[in-house]
């Protein structure tokens, strides 16, 4: 049995809905957890805040901007940030780095699971399965409205790796890509076979940035 800590670093700026029913849940899995968000997103920044985690940092990115220019939504960028953050502190050296989403609910037996593998450089580890919940409702009685049928590409909603400097994300302009083009870092793309995550919230609407919360309803919304 392998003892990982893990270092998870989250984008989140307006899903404060999502955020604040999965940080207790996921908190719990990691030595520090580093959630980026852009200093206007009081409801986020609460919603963090109030939690009082104390392995919870937040740190604050500006998203529509590269390099002085105006642009959609920089997620890469964000993740970059978050990424250098983290290798400038050498107590994280030996450790895990989990780039994660912040509608990603892991599963009671996430430490069990990750512990039991031997993660190695130069390798990418993802879910092997990712069910959807389009409503909290749905999400508690475990109905599940869609099964994710990528999980194999390990894109950006759950990427593991051994702490290493040279992984880094590329600004982009948008949520659609930066996350696939991180993955040609890596030599290999390694399946975790008996992880299965929980997404809260319809597949492939925000990549632009959230901008309504039509995507996931809560029960008070009904």
């Amino acid at each position: 049995m392998y003892k990982h800590d893990i270092i998870a670093i989250t984008v989140s700026t307006n899903y404060e809905d999502i955020l604040n029913i999965i940080i207790s849940q996921n908190c719990k899995f990691f030595k520090k957890w580093i959630i980026i968000t852009k200093i206007s997103d009081t409801k986020t920044i609460n919603v963090v805040k109030e939690s009082n985690y104390d392995n919870i940092e937040l740190l604050y990115y500006d998203f529509h901007l590269i390099n002085g220019k105006e642009t959609i939504f920089n997620k890469g960028g964000a993740i970059r940030y978050g990424q250098e953050y983290v290798y400038k502190n050498k107590d994280y050296i030996d450790n895990i780095i989990l780039i994660l989403d912040s509608d990603i609910y892991l599963p009671d037996n996430f430490t069990t699971i990750v512990n039991k593998i031997n993660i190695e450089n130069d390798k990418l580890y993802g879910s092997a399965k990712r069910r959807d919940y389009w409503s909290e409702e749905n999400f508690k009685k475990n109905i599940v409205d869609f099964d994710y049928i990528y999980c194999r590409y390990l894109l950006g909603y759950f990427q593991m790796y051994k702490f290493n400097s040279t992984y880094l994300y590329n600004n982009s302009t948008d949520c659609g890509t930066c996350d696939k083009i991180f993955t040609f870092a890596f030599k290999r793309l390694i399946i975790i076979e008996n992880l299965e995550v929980k997404h809260l919230g319809k597949a492939n609407v925000n990549w632009k940035g959230r901008v309504t919360h039509n995507d996931f309803i809560l029960n008070n919304d009904k």
